[in-house]
């Protein structure tokens, strides 16, 4: 018996930059590949030629349906794969043919897993979308098309192959969804429109934050929607969530959540949902509830929509945050524990894992800990680390976190200047300045203050004036300017200038409390410091108002001092064992 051949379906348009990614991965899957071009004015359509000799040009009409049915009839499998340009397909040898063996169907449903920008790549929502079928189907709809077959019986829905799509730029990404909201407006306007076109319009405002626009259609989505048709219900109803808790309607929020709960209780991204609603009204205990049912449940049947994590480190992760808010110092620990040995990638929930590990262990047992963890050979979780030491007041603690190449040498990065500076090794900070300069980075305006601050101290006044200059040609560092200049001439010239500025005060207290985070091992760097704090104490007590922002932020400081005081001896007493 012949085996069943498949043919790669797809429409393109200048996608040079993403097009080879998406093929290479699926071309040994498939039996042909057939390319749509519907106007590139890059190169994808020398990529395309590159895969298979059957491309071809349509011209555009703003209909989506048309040009993907235009490019399943050039097809000549049994079978049709339909993908874009920015997915790839996570297919082992043999899959796909394995799925379309299975008797008694003739379309599947599969995973699309949508990364989030800004993530690294890690976080992603899970969607079911129907893009494996018999050649004899076709799609409809002008926008966010989908394939008409009319015996839902013979539709499969399968874990695998998945579908991951890759984020595009925001540029991108906002010219694809106003597009799509114009051609879903004409589609709306005709005669008995679809209600899933009310949650796509929904979805797609809300992508673009106009959550004012988004509410009423994805309302409207959900009273049309049947609540078997979870694949788009399940969107709506999350979708809607998240726009009442960003516009702050969080009874409406709770209320829909309650609800839908209720209809769907082995959905566990609900469950997650309401969570993090009742912690933002402080309902602790009753979050805590809902996380542990969250992760109870697991991830949802595949046809419901899903956010990677709700079910594990990011639920572990809100655990953590409720239990510290209740004062559950160990269990928090534990949670955030827990949250980041759920995935390789997500390093949130290090920082209040690290603080609550600094209130019961010396600092060095902490960087012990981040080391053979391996979290230190991550870089920018390395700075992140660093600087969270530095804050803490421990400089030469978040040295230690910035590891060393191959070559031996640490990389340059201005939390290694930071670092370097309040530890006390002013002429290694000024050295690594001077690095970065050679390798053409630019410093931000904290390492140039820092610079400025480390040239003081080491008595280079001339070259310090200098780059008080450079400082002041920033017409956004204005304020920033006249805190440092002033300080320069009280150590200089001990001349006390004004202020004259509420934010040159706030800038002056911000230098004031990086040099309160010093420490320094070597007695003869600590003068120095000492004098700055000096200077500034002087410069805000010549002016009334400054000089009460300079008492507030000390009372400030010496609560946190006594909140800290009060965490570790009450766990020494015995009161979180």
């Amino acid at each position: 018996m012949t085996q069943p051949r498949i043919s790669l379906a797809m429409i393109v348009r200048n996608e040079a930059s993403r097009l080879a990614g998406c093929l290479e991965c699926v071309r040994q899957a498939v039996d042909e590949i057939v390319i749509v071009d519907t106007g590139s004015s890059d190169a994808t359509l020398q990529i395309a030629r590159t895969y298979t000799p059957k491309v071809y040009s349509y011209r555009w009409q703003d209909d989506f349906a048309a040009a993907r049915n235009y490019a399943i009839e050039q097809t000549t499998g049994d079978w049709v794969l339909s993908l874009d340009a920015d997915e790839q397909l996570s297919v082992a040898p043999g899959d796909l043919q394995a799925l379309i063996s299975r008797p008694g169907y003739t379309a599947f449903c599969l995973p699309l897993h949508a990364l989030k920008a800004g993530n690294e790549g890690y976080e992603y929502d899970r969607y079911i979308v129907l893009r494996l079928f018999r050649q004899h189907y076709r799609f409809t709809g002008p926008v966010h098309e989908y394939v008409l077959i009319d015996t839902p019986q013979t539709i499969g829905h399968a874990w695998s192959p998945v579908i991951w799509h890759q984020a595009v730029p925001a540029s991108e990404r906002n010219s694809r969804r106003g597009r799509n909201i114009r051609l879903l407006k004409t589609a709306l306007a005709r005669t008995s429109p679809a209600p899933c076109l009310h949650y796509y319009l929904g979805a797609e405002w809300l992508g673009l934050n106009r959550i004012e626009l988004a509410i009423p259609a994805l309302q409207t989505a959900l009273r049309q929607l049947s609540a078997t048709q979870v694949m788009f219900r399940s969107p709506a109803v999350r979708h809607l969530i998240s726009c009442y808790r960003q516009s702050a309607k969080l009874a409406a929020a709770t209320r829909l959540c309650l609800e839908e709960s209720e209809r769907y209780p082995e959905y566990g991204d609900l469950f997650f949902d309401g969570a993090v609603l009742f912690e933002l009204q402080g309902e602790y205990t009753l979050a805590m509830k809902w996380l542990q049912e969250a992760i109870r449940l697991g991830p949802p049947p595949l046809a419901f929509f899903h956010t990677e994590g709700t079910d594990t480190y990011l639920a572990y992760y809100h655990l953590g945050y409720c239990a510290e808010k209740l004062g559950l110092v160990k269990e928090a620990q534990t949670y955030y524990e827990q949250a980041v040995n759920a995935s390789q990638n997500y390093y949130y929930p290090l920082y209040p894992l690290i603080m609550l590990k600094l209130i019961r262990q010396p600092a060095g047992e902490v960087l012990a800990f981040l080391r053979e963890q391996g979290y230190l050979t991550v870089g920018s979780v390395a700075e992140e680390m660093a600087e969270l030491f530095r804050t803490a007041g421990l400089p030469d603690i978040g040295l230690q976190c910035l590891t060393p190449d191959q070559t031996g040498n640490t990389p340059v990065s201005e939390i290694l200047i930071t670092c370097r500076l309040y530890s006390g090794d002013i002429t290694g900070a000024l050295q690594s300045i001077q690095q970065m300069r050679r390798l053409g980075l630019a410093l931000s305006t904290t390492a140039a203050v820092d610079e400025i601050i480390a040239l003081m101290l080491v008595h280079r006044f001339e070259a310090a004036r200098q780059q008080l200059w450079h400082l002041r040609q920033t017409p956004d560092n204005q304020h920033v300017f006249r805190a440092v200049f002033c300080l320069y001439k009280q150590l200089c010239h001990n001349t006390t200038l004004p202020l004259a500025n509420p934010r040159a005060a706030s800038s002056l207290l911000e230098i004031s409390n990086r040099c309160l985070q010093v420490r320094t091992k070597k007695i003869s760097g600590q003068p120095g410091f000492a004098a700055i704090l000096t200077a500034i104490k002087d410069i805000l007590a010549a002016e009334a108002d400054s000089f009460a922002l300079f008492i507030r932020n000390l009372t400030l400081k010496e609560q946190g001092v006594k909140q800290s005081l009060a965490y570790t001896f009450s766990h020494l007493r015995g009161l979180y064992p």
